[in-house]
């Protein structure tokens, strides 16, 4: 049976951004771009930092016979990641997001072939892996969720999870059940307002404690915001060359949970997220420069 230090269920997305761009496409136009970058995205972007630090990641997922999918094990090939537990369809799975970046904004076009739930690509292997840590790279709100919960909870195994985008809030009960199962929550500012109707972070770190004894909300440019046993932390951002945010919180999820798994204290995670998330900021796409275990360590010790 395998293990792994962490978990994390999820289907693939491919990126494919274009930058450089003179002016928006307007119908009946064609617009020439001074740049495009290839890459893996959504789930993989927190899969390959975890990698990149070191550590024994698991990927439950599935890929396709299309040219995307390929492209995808590709890369999961040179980093290095395990793929055994990845679902192969013999069709086309078929995942992309294009996206016009502009230096302060994007704008997006997605297609997404239909696929399981993260809770059911869980509980698709969970008798045949052990594992220290199951993360959620989004809120799960699949009805299913509280139960595959628990049973990961019995286990012994901590649970962490983004948020992402969702309009729901924390007076729905199957979200309460959900987030009162996690070890560690961590969704972005504009997220925690959305989630708990309050502006403020401390307000909305307040109401979001009472269910989950560790928060964690990221906040950009300002850096990141954490609670865990009653105590504060705040942990400002790095001074980088910003070229693209986007899956910057995703790594530094893997950051922090790659610090937090290995036994260091909750304020040196958040440290460890910080600098991670800064650095993917560097390049195009949330992977694409995601640190190495070196490169952390660099800035560790500046």
């Amino acid at each position: 049976m395998r293990h792994y230090d962490v978990l994390i269920p999820g289907s693939y997305y491919c990126d494919l951004i274009f930058t450089g761009l003179p002016a928006f496409p307007a119908l009946g136009t064609e617009v020439f771009t001074s740049g495009l970058t290839v890459t893996v995205g959504g789930v993989m972007n927190s899969v390959v930092a975890l990698r990149r630090l070191g550590v024994n990641v698991g990927w439950t997922g599935q890929v396709g016979s299309d040219f995307f999918s390929a492209f995808i094990l590709q890369q999961a090939a040179q980093e290095g990641i395990d793929t055994s537990l990845l679902e192969r369809l013999e069709r086309p799975f078929q995942r992309v997001t294009v996206a016009m970046s502009y230096p302060h904004d994007r704008a997006f076009l997605t297609y997404v072939d239909p696929a399981p739930t993260s809770i059911a690509l869980a509980r698709r292997v969970l008798d045949r892996v052990t594992f220290r840590h199951l993360h959620f790279t989004g809120l799960q709100t699949d009805p299913a969720a509280p139960q595959l919960l628990a049973e990961v909870k019995q286990r012994g195994v901590t649970i962490s999870m983004d948020c992402q985008h969702r309009v729901v809030s924390i007076s729905d009960p199957l979200l309460r059940e959900v987030l009162s199962q996690l070890d560690v929550f961590m969704p972005n500012r504009a997220e925690a307002a959305q989630l708990t109707q309050e502006a403020d972070v401390h307000a909305a770190a307040a109401q979001l404690l009472a269910l989950v004894p560790r928060v964690v909300i990221k906040d950009g440019a300002n850096g990141a915001h954490g609670w865990c046993n009653g105590h504060y932390t705040y942990q400002p951002a790095i001074s980088v060359d910003v070229v693209d945010t986007t899956g910057a919180g995703d790594v530094f999820n893997a950051g922090f949970l790659a610090a937090w798994l290995s036994g260091q204290p909750f304020e040196a995670a958040l440290r460890w997220g910080v600098i991670c998330g800064g650095l993917s900021t560097r390049g195009h796409g949330g992977a694409s420069t995601a640190p190495t275990l070196d490169e952390l360590k660099a800035w560790l010790a500046r």
